[in-house]
């Protein structure tokens, strides 16, 4: 096939599926590199159009397109978004029956997918393995591939067993795609993938549709109901806690402003409800915590509110590209005060548990599931939080800090009830079930309302609800939930209802005594780059004199020739004539004079020579950014020293 004849079936394979024949910029060019089998790493923002990258090949490839993904709620979307187009895919993932694995393995292995998204920690299991040489694999996919580097902001150690499922597709080309990696992860993805010749696309991380501001308050949510005034349209709230996000949305209904709170503490039907009201735009603000985002495709979001810094610019720059995805002006705005400064500073050593931390915990859990040396591994156990502290007398921060730290060392995963929810397959064929109603006939309402409501039950397993049967057949939850378990019991149908408790599943059987000897020397150098991620948001929020693009892209690797000319530093500066640079030398100076006496502003004035309104103009920016303070004696004292 030519080139122009193969542009042409690519158009064709996007109008049929998407609905335009227009490709975003870079993804024609990613396209045609995995199509001549080239390693490829893709480095495309927020909202670029990453995913379109690795469908399309994997329909216009004979055979299916292997995708690892770190996060189930993008797994799911991304999977009941393709099969409403049409498009064969399932998803593999920790939290998974056996059964449910299987089944979806074996289909993979028979040509049934053209796309089979699997979550990192698959990887590493035997059957997977045995399954995956069987498997007609075309192309495999690493999205989120950042979470291969241990420098990266979200680190996940199963990703490195990518480079060796490579091993049993020699063949097969790999598409490595992120919206965030510095300089430094880039190289670690190329490395640690094993990518061979790669060919890298980078499209700028610059949005010039995206206003950034920083504003400093004392008063977050009169600030949050100002801004929401001012700017028209929908937008989304992001905050620190599930009682902040309820108590940040109750304030604006009060305030006569549409809002609605997400977190992931609500039941799947209640988020799943709360976000289509959102995406249709019946309500105007979703305030949430960061569970909500991952997978939204709404174009029209004219704001992001972040009402604290979050741990990275990494992810800073995620949340904030939310927004203005359809081009049009947007705003990212961040609200901090120095109780935020202080709070950041302290989150390296609150975040990273110590040894003795580690050991206790791990002997405590252990113990609390009941779960023997030498046993464990890949079950899964109903795990309360709350009494797992209390009958241990732990400090609830402290041990989740540590349970994190388990997770990402591999040893226990947390699959969210969120995305585990009930699921059927069909067993016989349809003959065998036409049958087995006719001699069976109380089964055949519930039957027939499955068939009825979902497709594909005899191909895959498909989500269901309890709840909408039983109105579908008038009676009880309960009722329904009992057939369908007598049904699970005569093999017709495997039926796994959603977990009612959070479970934890262990990867590895327990040992005796954990041995952290390389893990803990990892676990100190990620603390250390932790570290620096945090220094960073701090110089955004606080003490960085720039313009904020160049510094977001600057943190990137990528440099702007010129100013953006529209974040709020840009404009403020725009206002007395100065140049980032004309303040950058200001701000020094001044820092040189107050660092050997307290000046007044006439002092200050005096002895730099400079026009007074831009003068002051700076003095007020640092005051704000709480680098300066003005005492009682009206003098300036220098208060923060930048590193």
């Amino acid at each position: 096939m030519n080139f122009n004849d193969l542009i042409e079936k690519l158009k064709q394979i996007l109008n049929q599926y998407w609905g335009t024949t227009s490709f975003r910029p870079l993804q024609l060019d990613i396209i045609q590199s995995v199509l001549t089998v080239n390693d490829t790493l893709a480095l495309m923002p927020t909202g670029g159009g990453k995913s379109v990258c690795y469908q399309v090949p994997a329909l216009y490839l004979e055979g299916m397109c292997i995708v690892v993904s770190p996060l189930i709620a993008l797994m799911k979307d991304q999977v009941e978004s393709l099969r409403s187009k049409k498009i064969p895919a399932a998803a593999v993932f920790t939290g998974m029956s056996y059964t449910e694995i299987e089944n979806t393995l074996n289909n993979a292995a028979f040509g049934q997918y053209k796309l089979l998204y699997v979550s990192p920690e698959r990887l590493q299991t035997e059957s997977f393995r045995l399954k995956v040489e069987k498997m007609p694999v075309s192309l495999l996919a690493v999205d989120e591939a950042h979470c291969i580097s241990e420098w990266g902001y979200d680190f996940r150690p199963a990703y490195l067993e990518i480079a060796n499922i490579r091993e049993y597709l020699p063949e097969v080309p790999v598409l490595a795609l992120t919206a965030t990696a510095t300089p430094e992860v880039r190289q670690d993805i190329i490395s640690k993938l094993n990518l061979k010749n790669v060919k890298v696309f980078e499209k700028s991380f610059n949005r010039e549709n995206l206003i950034y501001a920083v504003v400093h308050s004392e008063s977050k949510y009169n600030s949050l109901l100002s801004l929401v005034k001012k700017i028209p349209g929908s937008g989304i709230v992001y905050g620190k806690t599930r009682k902040q996000v309820v108590e940040s949305a109750q304030f604006l209904r009060q305030n006569k402003i549409s809002a609605d709170y997400y977190h992931a503490g609500l039941d799947t039907a209640t988020r799943n409800k709360k976000q289509d009201e959102w995406k249709k735009g019946k309500t105007r603000i979703i305030v949430a915590t960061n569970a909500f985002g991952m997978g939204i495709d709404k174009e029209n979001v004219r704001f992001v509110i972040h009402l604290h810094p979050p741990d990275s610019l990494e992810a800073y720059y995620q949340e904030a590209g939310r927004a203005g995805r359809d081009f049009n002006k947007s705003y990212a705005v961040l609200l901090s005060n120095l109780a935020d400064k202080e709070n950041l500073l302290k989150r390296t050593e609150s975040i990273f548990p110590e040894k003795s931390e580690v050991h206790h915990i791990y002997e405590a859990l252990c113990n609390f599931l009941r779960i023997p040396v030498n046993s464990g591994s890949d079950l899964s156990f109903d795990f309360d939080f709350n009494e797992f502290c209390n009958r241990y007398n732990l400090e609830p921060a402290k041990t989740t800090n540590c349970l994190q730290f388990f997770v990402r060392e591999n040893l226990i995963y947390f699959p969210d009830k969120e995305f585990m929810p009930s699921r059927l397959m069909i067993l016989v064929s349809y003959k065998e079930l036409y049958d087995f109603q006719i001699i069976n006939p109380k089964f055949e309402p519930v039957v027939k309302a499955l068939l009825r409501s979902y497709e594909g039950l005899f191909d895959l397993y498909v989500k269901i609800n309890e709840k909408m049967l039983a109105k579908m057949l008038d009676c009880t939850e309960e009722v329904v939930v009992r057939l369908l378990k007598m049904l699970s019991k005569m093999d017709v149908i495997d039926y796994i209802p959603s977990p009612q408790k959070p479970q934890i599943v262990f990867l590895h059987d327990r040992v005796e005594k954990l041995e952290l000897g390389n893990i803990y020397l990892n676990l100190q150098k990620r603390k250390e780059s932790f570290r620096k991620r945090i220094e960073s948001v701090v110089r955004y929020a606080f003490h960085h004199n720039t313009c904020r693009s160049r510094q977001l892209l600057g943190y990137f690797g990528e440099k702007l020739t010129k100013d953006c000319g529209h974040c709020d530093f840009c404009l403020k500066t725009s206002e007395t004539g100065m140049t980032s640079e004309e303040f950058e030398k200001l701000f020094h100076e001044i820092k040189s004079l107050l660092r050997s006496k307290k000046c007044s502003f006439p002092e200050l004035s005096k002895s730099l020579n400079i026009n007074e309104k831009k003068l002051r103009f700076c003095i007020n920016w640092l005051t704000q950014q709480g680098i300066l303070y003005e005492n009682n004696d009206k003098n300036l004292e220098l208060l923060y020293e930048e590193n």
